[in-house]
């Protein structure tokens, strides 16, 4: 213990880059590994067609959001702003539905 109270500080932040991103057996490693399987996993089931392939990244499968390189917050912003957009489109079809059902064409007439 008494090594790391006397450990430049700058080693310091070299080990725990080393142990939390390059190590082996760091928690990135681990998703990334996961990621790739479950990738394989769905790209081998046969049931994806070929213009959906590019839809299925690594990065679609990181639950952690381990891999990316941005912060917490703006995966929270980018979340937030991907809910309203689709509680929009949702609302633009009920809409459109509920018009439909009534009788009157979109513009109104």
């Amino acid at each position: 213990m008494d090594e790391l109270y006397t450990m430049p500080l700058l080693l310091f932040f070299y080990i725990y880059v080393y142990d939390t991103v390059i190590d082996p057996d760091s928690a990135q490693v681990d998703q990334m590994r996961h990621c790739e399987i479950m990738q394989a996993l769905w790209l081998s089931t046969g049931n994806i067609r070929k213009e959906d392939m590019h839809k299925f990244s690594t990065k679609e499968f990181d639950s952690l959001g381990l891999l990316s390189n941005k912060t917490r917050a703006e995966q929270a912003e980018e979340r937030i702003e991907k809910e309203k957009q689709i509680a929009e489109e949702q609302a633009k079809q009920q809409r459109a539905s509920m018009l439909a059902w009534m009788g009157v064409k979109p513009d109104g007439k």
